[in-house]
């Protein structure tokens, strides 16, 4: 039943979303993608600026002119949970994540969805050449090496060698346990996660390390240990952070709140502290003869291998 005051479509959007999120072969992933969309629309129709024919029922608020205001909204960033001045619009494949939603959507409740073209995916950027890989390669390695070498530069050597070996995305090489590794170093198993809009279930592949790795490898678990001897509860991680981190609450005092070194990398993390050394490999390097500086995200160092696994299965 409707609460008075309040409009149709919602109860129906909430409806949609239970018949799609329970439905056999949708992915965590693609649920929490579903929920996000959902959030969005509800935001939208709280707008004095959207089309009041919209709150109607999912059907008007699935017509052309709502769903293309909607996804103009969102693309602009209008409808996140906290605004931040200055922040960037979508991307194209956000973009496409939510045409996708809103259909799954529409399928659950059986009514028709008019979207506007569906945005083409920008071009890959060139994944790093073989020339670069080595260079980055050889810096890292240098600078592990050096007595009361930084313990970031010692991850990343490490972590470095597990993407050119495996070709693991951020957010895999994430996951990774200490379990993960052979006894001897010598593989390590990832378990790969689909992209979002597949329902393939993760597969699970062996790869083998090389011996450049399985050096730095070694290093960076002598220092891993000494960041996680203080850290409560499970320390399973195989990437921890090197340093305290901001919790994002305050305590008692109104201070922020540190959390230790030692706990577990999130992409994120990853991804800033691959850039950052990145900016440090660029400065180093300029002036050499052919030198060309390095991408600042990880994504195009994954793409420049094609990893071949000694075993591989789905889970």
């Amino acid at each position: 039943m409707t609460t008075a005051g309040r409009p149709p479509v919602l109860d129906q959007l909430d409806r949609a979303l239970m018949r799609a999120t329970s439905r056999d072969g949708v992915s965590p992933a693609r649920a929490r993608q579903l929920r996000w969309v959902v959030g969005e629309l509800r935001r939208a129709l709280d707008r004095e600026d959207f089309p009041r024919g919209a709150r109607a029922s999912l059907s008007d608020l699935f017509a052309a002119e709502p769903a293309e205001r909607y996804l103009d909204l969102a693309a602009r960033g209008e409808l996140r949970l906290r605004a931040a001045a200055g922040a960037p619009a979508s991307t194209v494949a956000s973009v496409r994540v939510r045409m996708d939603c809103l259909e799954i959507l529409a399928r659950a409740a059986k009514v028709p969805v008019v979207l506007p073209e569906r945005p083409a995916m920008q071009e890959l950027k060139a994944p790093v050449g073989a020339r670069q890989r080595s260079l980055l390669h050889g810096w890292l390695e240098a600078a592990a090496d050096r007595p009361g070498a930084d313990a970031g530069r010692v991850r990343l050597f490490a972590l470095v060698g597990v993407v050119l070996d495996t070709g693991a995305r951020a957010g895999e090489l994430c996951a990774l346990k200490v379990a993960d590794l052979a006894p001897d170093l010598d593989a390590v198993t990832v378990v790969r996660k689909p992209q979002a809009r597949s329902v393939a279930p993760p597969t699970t592949e062996r790869h083998e390390l090389s011996d450049h790795t399985r050096a730095a490898m070694r290093r960076w678990l002598d220092v891993r240990e000494e960041l996680v001897q203080h850290v409560e509860g499970t320390r399973t991680a195989l990437w921890v952070s090197v340093r305290g981190n901001h919790a994002g609450v305050l305590d008692a005092d109104g201070h922020a709140r540190l959390r230790p070194p030692g706990m577990p990398l999130m992409p994120r993390g990853l991804a800033r502290a691959y850039t950052r050394t990145v900016v440090q490999v660029n400065a180093d390097m300029v002036g050499r003869p052919g030198w060309e500086p390095l991408p600042y995200r990880l994504e195009q160092l994954r793409r420049a291998v094609e990893p071949h696994p000694t075993e591989s299965s789905q889970d």
